[in-house]
């Protein structure tokens, strides 16, 4: 236990430390945790054991629902045809494409396993990205667009890798089925983002007490994505539009008092959550690398560029194919 405390306070001091040297550079704090990591992975002793499920419900949530709550709701509406071709279409497309590519390459590798990878690398992140269009004085709507895009695209992406995991678990997957079972968890988040947020509202409009506004605010992407993982649906929409909905109607529902904490509540907690997954990311990547060892330099190269190649021919088609479609 007190190992567990030690870890998680020198994480926090690294997390300040970094913060507070990359704050007047133009180096990505992010870079600089990832590397940490990975000079920590090679110190003497055994490796963080890192459990999923602790990641899915306990960091993926609050991380997704503090983005909901920053999103222009009204810019995302306006545009929602485009993001959703990209969220949801492209990253759809672009997991299945890689999933054969790789199924094809690589010998014993089910379409289920292999479509979860591709999942994995589906939703390409908008944060340099942004930090890009920033610097050259974009446009506007197409900030929107990637904003969008990267609010929606990795609650995709996770629903997709979710049912592909199931798939494989249970020893068979049919594109078809798939595809339907991704469609069923999605609707279905969807569903239960809205009733969650609903109770959510209903109940912030009776309080007029910041710190139990704020409560409630903390705990709200958690029940959103139990209420949906408990029906099988996807958690991770559920956050998502559980945190639009709230966002598009925080001030009829809340004091200036209870936004004002709620910002620089959710302001800390992305803070200090995301510090701590690229210091894990980089931490486990040893651990990644060595889960290849069963496999031959040849095939972990083929693997490696069919999937790069797969997810830069598709993007670019897709824009290309739809491009007047919406």
């Amino acid at each position: 236990m007190l190992a567990s405390v030690g870890l998680a306070l020198g994480g926090l001091a690294v997390i300040l430390v970094v913060r507070l040297l990359t704050a007047s550079t133009s180096i990505p704090s992010a870079v600089v945790l990832v590397i940490v990591g990975l000079v920590y992975s090679e110190l003497p002793g055994e490796n963080i054991q890192l459990n999923p499920e602790v990641v899915l419900v306990l960091i993926i949530p609050p991380l997704l629902y503090s983005a909901a709550l920053k999103a222009g709701v009204l810019e995302i509406r306006a545009n929602l045809g485009r993001i959703a071709s990209l969220s949801v279409g492209l990253v759809l497309v672009t997991a299945l494409g890689v999933g054969a590519a790789l199924s094809a390459v690589v010998a014993g590798l089910g379409l289920a396993a292999a479509v979860a990878l591709g999942a994995a690398v589906a939703p390409p992140d908008p944060v340099a990205a942004l930090a890009i269009a920033r610097r050259a004085g974009l446009p506007q709507a197409l900030m929107t667009l990637i904003e969008g895009e990267g609010l929606l695209n990795d609650a995709t992406a996770l629903t997709i890798y979710q049912v592909a995991v199931a798939a494989a678990v249970g020893g068979g997957f049919s594109l078809l089925h798939g595809v339907g079972e991704f469609f069923l968890a999605a609707v279905g988040g969807v569903a239960a983002g809205l009733l969650v947020a609903a109770v959510a509202m209903a109940a912030r409009r009776r309080l007029d007490d910041p710190l139990v506004e704020n409560s409630l605010s903390l705990a709200t992407p958690f029940a959103a994505y139990a209420l949906a993982e408990v029906g099988h649906l996807s958690g991770v929409l559920a956050v998502v539009v559980a945190g639009l909905v709230l966002a598009h109607q925080a001030p009829a529902i809340e004091s200036g008092a209870a936004r004002l904490q709620t910002r620089a509540v959710w302001a800390l907690a992305d803070f200090l959550l995301e510090g701590f997954v690229f210091l894990l990311i980089g931490e486990q990547f040893k651990v990644v690398i060595d889960g290849l060892g069963p496999y031959r330099t040849g095939t972990v190269a083929a693997a490696v560029g069919v999937t790069v190649a797969a997810v830069l021919v598709i993007r670019p088609l897709w824009l290309f194919g739809t491009r007047r479609l919406v």
